[in-house]
């Protein structure tokens, strides 16, 4: 395959631990989610917040809304 493929052929190993995944019954190639993960802000004040921010300020860093609203920076990304 990589006679064919070049560097954009994937090692045995990935193609092994795929096969591995899909026999166990895993079809899906989306990451799954990690425990702890925040997956989605359902906290409609933080976004008002960061949305009034952006238009107020379009140049605005992440870090500055962080300081600005007292939340973490992963929160805001």
């Amino acid at each position: 395959m990589k006679e064919v493929y070049g560097q954009q052929c994937l090692a045995r190993c990935t193609i092994f631990r795929w096969c591995q995944r899909y026999e166990t019954g895993r079809v899906n190639i989306k990451d799954l989610p990690h425990p702890g993960q925040e997956h989605v802000v359902t906290n409609s004040a933080t976004i008002s917040a960061v949305d009034e921010l952006i238009r107020q300020n379009p140049r605005i860093t992440t870090r500055e809304i962080a300081v600005e609203l007292s939340i973490s920076k992963g929160t805001v990304t």
